[in-house]
């Protein structure tokens, strides 16, 4: 295959499945531009005439013959990533089973996890709301997540920012590849017991929004009643003492160890499967994370508050 010589993606920066493909190429250290979808739906004939399916991310790839290849799907997308830049910070083990679980929890997401989070999305809105069907998805995406932490391996304690990978910077390596940026080989991350190698793996890569969101909106579908749950991250004897009730949503990063914005709803079900909080904590401390967060966060809560006054 020829040299890839320049990566352009269509995006959206409300968009799980862009964030998805977004922190993979941060983490991979890879240098590549946004282009702006034409005419600004991905449902104009435009847009259309380059991509049939009109879906988002899609990633244009140039190679250095000057061929060029549009490819969809964010699995897709993180695959070819991770098979044209062997250079860079890998994605995947090396080994063929842990190879395996990681495309499971990866795939986990896709065709279970946040399809169950989809169905809540119409009922942000006050004016659509059916409390019955509200009822009925909660439950099923709170089944999903208790699934999710099954699949998880042991994790670690969640770790401190400062543990971070190194966030990617804009100097150039020594790598055969001209668009990998220098990057930091430093993973001290719960996320190592998904990626042995350590670091950011594809199994992580879709989850940050898909949590980000989930915290959002499921407060605002139950409100919070009745106590606070009992002990659990957040606790004196949890990971983080940043759990505060009440915490408000503020326009800055969510820091590991700062107050946690889904309040009680997801408050219970961090404390009821702390391998799924660690991780959480796990992933929110991440560079790739943080630096996708810049544009995510602000947008899902503009996109929450444009609902609720429906």
């Amino acid at each position: 295959m020829p040299r890839v010589k320049a990566l352009e993606l269509y995006d959206d920066p409300h968009s799980e499945y862009s964030a998805k493909v977004k922190v993979a190429l941060y983490a991979k250290g890879l240098v590549w531009t946004p282009v702006a979808v034409p005419c600004g739906s991905t449902r104009s004939p435009e847009f259309r005439a380059v991509n049939p399916l009109g879906k988002i991310p899609a990633l244009w790839v140039t190679f250095e013959n000057g061929h060029r290849e549009l490819l969809i799907e964010s699995e897709v997308i993180m695959e070819f990533l991770e098979d044209a830049f062997p250079d860079a910070p890998p994605l995947l083990p090396r080994e063929p089973l842990a190879r395996s679980k990681a495309r499971l929890v990866s795939r986990f997401h896709d065709l279970y996890v946040e399809p169950a989070l989809r169905r809540l999305y119409p009922q942000v809105a006050p004016s659509a709301r059916d409390p019955r069907l509200v009822q009925e998805a909660v439950a099923t995406f709170k089944e999903r997540l208790a699934e999710l932490a099954a699949l998880l391996p042991p994790v670690a304690a969640a770790a401190s920012p400062a543990a971070a990978a190194g966030a990617p910077d804009a100097a150039a390596s020594g790598s055969s590849q001209d668009n990998i940026r220098g990057s930091s080989s430093s993973n001290a991350f719960a996320l190592g017991a998904l990626h042995p190698g350590g670091g950011l793996g594809l199994g992580d890569c879709a989850y940050p929004a898909l949590l980000l969101y989930a915290e959002l909106i499921l407060p605002v579908l139950e409100p919070q009643t009745g106590p606070e749950p009992g002990p659990g991250p957040g606790s004196a004897a949890g990971t983080d003492a940043g759990l505060s009730s009440g915490a408000a949503l503020g326009s800055g990063l969510v820091e590991a160890g700062e107050g946690l914005e889904g309040g009680r709803s997801m408050r219970a079900v961090y404390a009821a499967h702390p391998r799924l909080w660690a991780w959480r904590q796990a992933l929110w401390g991440h560079a790739a994370v943080r630096e996708v967060f810049k544009d995510l966060r602000p947008a899902a809560e503009e996109w929450v508050a444009m609902k609720l006054k429906q």
